[in-house]
């Protein structure tokens, strides 16, 4: 299993970087050299596309799409993970611009309060779990000895200059998660620990679409 596919997307910051586009906060140079370092590519005509006739109320909407294991997503052909723009069109991580059969779910609608609350209890309840089982690593208290490259690659090539700091707060924190599972799983080799720490893989991905949701959001007010 890839652990890092499971707790960190670059659709997370591509989707931000689009929303920031759509509504006029960054170029389109600026975008697709973005996109381009986080190993995302869309054809100019995607981003006609993006931007022609996806608007609600005048408001162009994008938010992040993510699911795991046993979760629905409403993407088609077993897809888990996407830029949504509107309710009915989505951008794969491929590059590929879709038309779905059917609108998107609704999302949880997270505040970013909301989702940084529930990360830092899950985080907190797992990091008990693992103490009670007599296990011991630096990764869960001390992150920064263990996971300070990991959190540096998450953010690479980092987001629009206009990003409300709130949402890249949320980043950062889904970001120092993240790298802590990825440390204990992937890069100690310990896995009697997964049944404790796959649990937040879920908070993980709630706190990403909800900082999408969120900087989107805010940009249509600017």
């Amino acid at each position: 299993m890839d652990m890092r596919a499971e707790v960190w997307s670059p659709l997370q910051n591509a989707s931000v970087w689009l929303a920031a586009w759509l509504h006029g906060l960054e170029s389109a140079d600026d975008l697709i050299d973005a996109w381009r370092d986080l190993g995302f590519s869309a054809s100019l005509d995607v981003l006609s596309q993006a931007r022609s006739g996806q608007f609600t109320d005048g408001e162009p909407r994008v938010r992040l799409v993510l699911s795991g294991p046993g979760e629905a997503s409403g993407l088609p052909d077993g897809e888990r993970e996407a830029i949504a723009v509107g309710s009915e069109h989505v951008l794969l991580g491929d590059g590929r611009w879709l038309a779905l059969p059917a609108p998107l779910p609704a999302p949880q609608w997270l505040s970013p309060g909301d989702a940084d609350a529930l990360l830092t209890r899950a985080t907190s309840e797992a990091a008990n779990l693992v103490e009670a089982s007599g296990y011991r690593t630096d990764a869960l208290h001390s992150p920064r000895l263990t996971v300070g490259t990991l959190a540096d690659f998450y953010d690479t090539p980092g987001l629009p200059g206009a990003t409300p700091p709130r949402a890249a707060q949320l980043f950062a924190r889904a970001d120092r998660v993240a790298a802590i599972v990825e440390t204990v799983t992937d890069r100690m080799g310990d896995h009697s620990l997964d049944p404790h720490l796959l649990s937040l893989w879920r908070h993980i991905r709630a706190a990403r679409m909800a900082g999408v949701s969120y900087a989107a959001g805010e940009f249509a007010r600017v």
